[in-house]
């Protein structure tokens, strides 16, 4: 003969229920589930990091492009670096914020990335309007021009 189950509460067959169960028969006695858990929501995202870090990857890829090309930067590149630069500045800094309000810093990393990217960005677009200006000519004349007349005086 099989051994019958120990006494306790045990799910009815309304699903909302549980009975007891005496060790030989069911009984009357019914009373309802206890609460579950909540359900867990989605994971927490941070929409502004991720939009931050494409932002300045964006930025540091024109100007390094800019300058692969060798044309130097044009006054378009220049604006459209600065629009990157300022769009990953502009999430970054929200979700810097964001990530502080959420528990596990969700796009903490993601937001400084792309700040740094971006001031990255802006100070290669400055370094190389810099050298395009430092080695443009003056008074006409070369810089080979400039540089020997400094020589020679």
């Amino acid at each position: 003969m099989s051994q019958l189950p120990p006494p306790g509460w045990y799910p009815d067959a309304d699903a909302r229920f549980q009975r007891w169960w005496d060790g030989l028969r069911w009984t009357d006695a019914v009373r309802p589930l206890a609460p579950s858990a909540p359900v867990a929501g989605p994971p927490p995202t941070n929409g502004f990091a991720t939009a931050s870090l494409v932002a300045g990857v964006v930025a540091v890829a024109v100007v390094v492009l800019a300058l692969a090309v060798g044309g130097g930067i044009d006054p378009l590149l220049a604006l459209l670096i600065l629009v990157g630069v300022g769009l990953s500045v502009g999430f970054g800094i929200p979700a810097l914020i964001r990530a502080g309000r959420l528990a596990p810093h969700v796009g903490r990393a993601r937001a400084i990335w792309g700040i740094c990217l971006g001031g990255g960005a802006l100070l290669g677009c400055v370094l190389a309007v810099l050298l395009v200006f430092g080695a443009m000519p003056v008074n006409g004349g070369t810089n080979a021009d400039t540089a020997a007349a400094a020589a020679t005086a």
